[in-house]
């Protein structure tokens, strides 16, 4: 049986949010703006995750969106 999309998001994030909440606590400025740090990374993953090739490894890809993100953020 397939997990639904929203269940496979679901539990990368849940396997990943470690890596997410050090990449974004390393560009935050304070609490709401790690907070809003965080949210922007889960969007952009969301956003992707139909686009991942798998080329590399799903931690990395998470890594550098999560990276990206907070760079663009500023």
């Amino acid at each position: 049986m397939n997990q639904s999309r929203q269940q496979q998001f679901m539990q990368l994030v849940n396997d990943n949010k470690r890596t997410i909440y050090k990449v974004c606590y390393m560009y935050a400025s304070g609490e709401e703006h790690l907070k809003d740090l965080y949210q922007e990374v889960l969007a952009n993953l969301w956003q992707g995750l139909d686009s991942f090739r798998g080329e590399a490894k799903v931690s990395t890809w998470i890594y550098r969106t999560a990276i990206n993100t907070c760079v663009t953020y500023y």
